[in-house]
C-alpha cells in the first residue's frame, strides 16, 4: 500500500488554526463558581517568564530563539525544546513564540497547519480525581473584535508517542487589555502536558503561568456513566468520597457544544453514591455534575457528564396481508435523525448438538449499490479507497454492517486497517461518555441471541496484508504485520451501550490466508461478533465466517433476514419471504443521532437500545412439527418473556412449553 500520510498530521491537527469558531468545553470552563470558602492553592507547576529578558511587551525580540531545536514541527520534539536556562522548570515546548521583556509573544506567521503554540512540561494532575486549574495574565496584541480566544488542548502522555487528547476550548473574552484568566480541568493524568496555540493569526502575549489545585476538605467524587435512562429519568452515580457524608447532584439543560444553560435540578441531595433523578423531557440535552460534603465544606464539582440519550423505540402491531407484505410504524423517538428497522425469523434446532448460527462464505457480497471490487489479495490498487461505513449486501444473514471497507469479486470483503493504524484521533476519547472514537476498520454480525448455556464458537478465514508504509518518528521505512481482533460486544441495558465482554487477537502470515478459530466463554441475549483490523496500515480480508452454538432440539435461533437501515420516517415496508408462514418472524428497530464529541468536534454513530424482539407471525403448527415436533405433543407449562410461569395465557408473547421437550412464541391477543 502506498497511502500518504503526513509525519505531522496529529500535530497539525492540534495546531491548526479552525476556521470555524472553536468552542469551549464544559470540562474545561472558565471559573464561575467553585468551593473556594475552604480551598486551598497548591501549585503543581509555576512560570513567570523573568528569564525571557530580550524584547519589551510593545517591541518583541522576533530575531531571539529561546527553543534548543529549529525549523518547522515534526514529532513531539517541539514539546520540551523550549531553552531551560529561559524558564524556571525544564520541559517546556513551543513553536512562533519569542521573549517580550519577561513575558512570551505568540507571533504566528504561516498560513498552513502549523500555529504558534507554547506548551507546558509534563506534570502530575490525577489528585483530586483529575480537577485542577490553569491561571495567567494575557492580552492581544492589537485590538481585534470578535476574536475567538487563545485556543488550548489538554493530553495525556502516558505514552508519549501516542498522547491522548482529552480537553480543549478557547480562552473567551480576550482584549488588547491584560485580564487575569482561570481554566478548569477536569480530565488530569499522572502525565499530563497543556499546550495553548493562536487562533487565526491573532498575536497574543502571556505572563505569570500558574497550575495548582484548589484543595479542599473532602474531595471531588469521581463520576461514573448513569445508569437506567428512562426518558424522563435516570440514575446517576460515583465512587465514595472518604470523609463525605452527603452528595448533591445538580442537573443543567445544555446544548451539543456543552454550554450550560437553565439548572432544572439543585442540590439534590442523598448519602448514597447513587441516586435517581426525575422530570427530565426526552429529546433534552442535560449535562449534570455531584459534590461531595462533609457537613461543614464542600469539594470541587465533578465534571460534568453529559445526559443526550435515545429512548427505544416500540413498534406498532402489524397486519400481514396475503402475500405477505406489511408497513411497520413506530412512534417517533425525539432527537433521532433515522431509524434502523430489522426482521428475524426462527431456526429451529432439529436436534442435540452444534448449530450454525452464521455461515457466510461473502460469495454474492456487494455494497449498497449492488456493486463489488474487482480486487484479490495483494493485488488491490495503489491509492484504496474504501468505504467509510455501509451495510452489505448479499450476505446470507442480513443486517451485518462494516467500516472502511469494500466488498470483492473474489468472494470476500476487505477492511483497511490503515484508519485504525494511522488514525490521527486514534487515543480519543469523547470524555463526557467514555465513547472510543478511534476510527475502527471491521465487519460485525447483527445483533443476535447467543444466550443458550453454552459458548460461542468462531471460525474464520484471514489474510493480513504486510505493509510497508511512510517514515515513522523514528524516521524508518517499517513492514507491519496487519492481524485481526474478534470479540463478542453486548448490550448492557443498564448503561445503554454496547460493550466489548470478550476478545481474541490472531496473528496472521505474510499474506496467505489463515484459518483462525476461537471460542467465547458464554453467549449474550443481545450481542454481535466483531473482527477488526489492527496492528498495520494494510487490508486485512475476511472470508468465510461461521459462528456455532450447542443447542438442544427444539431450541429456536432468531437470524436477521432483513436490515433497512436509516428511514427517515418512523416506518417500513415489508414483503417477507414465500415460505414465512413456517415460521416465526420478529420484528425490532433502533433509532440512531450522531453524537457529537466536545473535543474537535468529531462525530459518531449513537444508538438507542434495541428494541424488544417483537413477535408479529407465529409460525402454523405444520411448520413445527415439519421441524422438530410430535403431532402428539401437548402443552405442559407456559411462561411470561421474564420466565413467570403462567397459570393461564396472559395477553402479550407467552412461552410454552410443550410434552416433547420443544418451545413455542405465543402471542395473545
Amino acid at each position: 500500500m502506498n497511502k500518504t500520510h503526513c509525519l505531522t498530521a496529529a500535530l497539525a491537527v492540534l495546531l491548526a488554526a479552525p476556521t470555524a469558531v472553536a468552542t469551549q468545553t464544559a470540562n474545561a470552563q472558565t471559573v464561575q463558581e467553585a468551593a473556594k470558602a475552604n480551598a486551598e492553592k497548591e501549585i503543581i507547576l509555576s512560570e513567570d517568564f523573568s528569564k525571557m529578558t530580550a524584547g519589551s511587551e510593545n517591541n518583541p525580540d522576533l530575531s531571539f530563539n529561546i527553543n534548543t531545536c529549529t525549523g518547522m514541527p515534526s514529532n513531539d520534539i517541539f514539546y520540551s525544546c523550549v531553552n531551560p536556562d529561559y524558564t524556571q522548570t525544564p520541559g517546556w515546548g513551543s513553536y512562533q513564540v519569542y521573549p517580550a521583556g519577561g513575558m512570551i509573544y505568540f507571533n504566528n506567521t504561516r498560513a498552513d497547519y502549523y500555529a504558534a503554540h507554547f506548551n507546558t512540561p509534563v506534570f502530575d494532575a490525577s489528585a483530586d480525581n483529575g480537577i485542577y486549574f490553569v491561571s495567567f495574565r494575557a492580552r492581544l496584541a492589537n485590538n481585534t473584535p470578535g476574536y475567538v480566544g487563545l485556543g488550548y488542548t489538554t493530553q495525556d502522555v502516558t505514552d508519549p508517542k501516542n498522547p491522548v487528547y482529552t480537553e480543549f476550548g478557547n480562552v473567551e473574552g480576550m482584549t488588547n487589555e491584560w485580564k487575569e484568566f482561570t481554566l478548569r480541568f477536569e480530565q488530569g493524568k499522572q502525565k499530563t502536558r497543556v499546550i495553548f496555540r493562536e487562533e487565526n493569526g491573532v498575536k497574543v502575549l502571556m505572563d505569570d503561568f500558574k497550575v495548582y489545585y484548589e484543595k479542599t476538605a473532602v474531595g471531588s467524587p469521581n463520576v461514573l456513566r448513569h445508569i437506567f435512562y428512562t426518558g424522563t429519568s435516570f440514575r446517576p452515580r460515583w465512587n465514595k468520597v472518604e470523609g463525605a457524608t452527603k452528595y448533591y447532584v445538580n442537573v443543567y439543560k445544555s446544548d451539543e457544544e456543552g454550554n450550560i444553560g437553565e439548572q432544572v435540578v439543585t442540590d439534590l441531595e442523598t448519602t448514597d453514591t447513587i441516586c435517581t433523578v426525575r422530570g427530565i423531557v426526552p429529546g433534552v440535552i442535560y449535562r449534570y455534575n455531584v459534590t461531595a460534603s462533609d457537613g461543614k465544606s464542600k469539594s470541587q464539582p465533578s465534571r460534568y457528564v453529559v445526559l443526550n440519550e435515545l429512548q427505544s423505540p416500540t413498534p406498532n402491531d402489524v397486519e400481514i396481508d396475503a402475500n405477505g407484505s406489511y408497513t411497520a410504524t413506530w412512534e417517533e423517538i425525539p432527537n433521532a435523525l433515522f431509524y434502523n428497522y430489522y426482521v428475524y425469523e426462527d431456526r429451529i434446532a432439529e436436534n442435540d448438538g452444534e448449530f450454525t448460527l452464521v455461515d457466510e462464505d461473502f460469495n454474492n457480497v456487494t455494497d449498497a449499490n449492488g456493486s463489488k471490487m474487482d480486487w484479490t489479495p495483494g493485488n488491490e490498487p495503489k491509492n484504496l479507497l474504501s468505504q467509510a461505513k455501509g451495510y452489505p449486501k448479499g450476505t446470507s444473514m442480513n443486517g451485518c454492517f462494516a467500516t472502511y471497507w469494500a466488498p470483492l469479486t473474489g468472494g470476500y470483503v476487505m477492511v483497511d486497517g490503515w484508519n485504525y493504524f494511522y488514525d490521527v484521533v486514534k487515543n480519543v476519547q469523547d470524555a463526557e461518555t467514555g465513547e472510543d472514537l478511534k476510527r475502527y476498520a471491521k465487519f460485525e454480525t447483527p445483533v443476535l441471541n447467543f444466550s443458550a448455556d453454552s459458548s460461542v464458537k468462531l471460525n474464520v478465514s484471514l489474510w493480513g496484508d504486510y505493509a510497508s508504509d511512510d517514515l515513522d518518528k523514528e524516521h524508518n521505512y517499517p513492514e507491519y504485520q496487519v492481524n485481526a481482533v474478534a470479540a463478542i460486544v453486548a448490550f448492557n441495558p443498564e448503561t445503554g451501550l454496547y460493550e466489548e465482554v470478550e476478545r481474541k487477537h490472531f496473528d496472521l502470515d505474510k499474506k496467505t490466508w489463515k484459518n483462525v478459530e476461537c471460542e467465547f466463554s458464554k453467549g449474550y441475549e443481545d450481542a454481535k461478533i466483531v473482527i477488526y483490523a489492527t496492528d498495520g496500515p494494510g487490508v486485512l480480508y475476511i472470508d468465510n465466517l461461521k459462528v456455532t452454538q450447542q443447542l438442544k432440539k427444539g431450541d429456536a435461533f432468531a437470524t436477521c433476514i432483513e436490515c433497512q437501515p436509516g428511514l427517515v420516517d418512523a416506518k417500513a415496508s415489508v414483503t417477507l419471504p414465500a415460505d414465512y408462514a413456517k415460521k416465526n418472524i420478529y420484528q425490532r428497530v433502533v433509532a440512531v443521532n450522531n453524537h457529537k464529541s466536545l473535543f474537535l468536534n468529531l462525530e459518531y454513530n449513537w444508538y438507542s437500545g434495541p428494541s424488544e424482539l417483537q413477535l408479529i407471525h407465529e409460525a402454523t403448527s405444520t411448520a413445527i412439527n415439519d421441524a422438530t415436533a410430535d403431532a402428539a405433543a401437548v402443552e405442559v407449562a407456559r411462561y411470561a418473556v421474564d420466565g413467570t410461569q403462567l397459570a393461564a395465557p396472559q395477553k402479550g408473547v407467552n412461552i410454552v412449553r410443550m410434552s416433547d421437550g420443544t418451545t413455542r412464541k405465543v402471542v395473545v391477543k
